[in-house]
């Protein structure tokens, strides 16, 4: 069986490499075997020399947002399973090996930073309570039951996924891709997955600018 991690990318030469260390040196079962698919936003920094010393295929980026480039590493991965990391180095690989754990009791699982009350270390008192109002708002108006709703570590079927269609170009696709297959009567859990201390620089995010966005595209999934 094969999972495909997509990982994205953009001008982040130094902890794409902590990224697909640990992703090449992830122990997980006999049985499955791991492809990476490395979507680049046109990277003007070491980015492609980088990627070409490792085994993953590689492309551009089709359109604008970090949805959009999450949507053209999964639309093209072909295997049983597809998960996603982002190329700043934050994401446990040992988050795979927990989501593995889960998988065949249920359709789909999502990583959490928050559960058993633990929290991020990009965390400020702004983020921290910005990501609790979040899923507070997606546990009530669209019934999705996870405990973070905006980090985006699952561990999808792929048979699942080509069932659903997102829209989301920027980070709502955290919420929109768990929502479509929770509507689809598919079964979920979240686990718990630390995350590391960033790599590569400072978060892209914008907490104000981002956060209106989401809340935008809660708003288009709510109706």
């Amino acid at each position: 069986m094969t999972l495909v991690i997509c990982v994205t990318t953009y001008n982040r030469n130094l902890s794409l490499i902590r990224c697909l260390k640990s992703i090449n040196n992830l122990y997980v079962v006999p049985n499955i075997k791991i492809k990476i698919i490395v979507v680049d936003n046109y990277s003007t920094d070491k980015t492609l020399e980088i990627l070409s010393k490792y085994k993953v295929k590689t492309i551009n980026q089709s359109g604008k947002g970090w949805g959009n480039a999450v949507t053209d590493g999964f639309n093209l991965a072909k295997g049983k399973y597809i998960s996603y990391m982002d190329g700043d180095g934050s994401y446990n690989p040992e988050g795979i090996v927990e989501m593995l754990k889960e998988i065949n009791d249920y359709d789909f699982v999502c990583c959490s930073r928050y559960k058993f009350n633990n929290k991020s270390v990009d965390d400020t008192l702004f983020r921290a309570f910005g990501n609790k109002i979040f899923t507070f708002i997606c546990d009530r108006f669209l019934g999705l039951k996870l405990s973070d709703s905006l980090f985006f570590y699952p561990l999808i079927r792929k048979k699942d996924y080509k069932e659903i269609v997102p829209e989301s170009n920027n980070f709502g696709l955290c919420i929109e891709i768990p929502l479509l297959l929770a509507r689809n009567n598919l079964t979920y859990i979240d686990v718990l997955s630390l995350e590391r201390k960033r790599y590569g620089g400072k978060t892209k995010v914008n907490a104000i600018s981002d956060g209106f966005k989401i809340l935008l595209e809660i708003f288009r999934m709510y109706l």
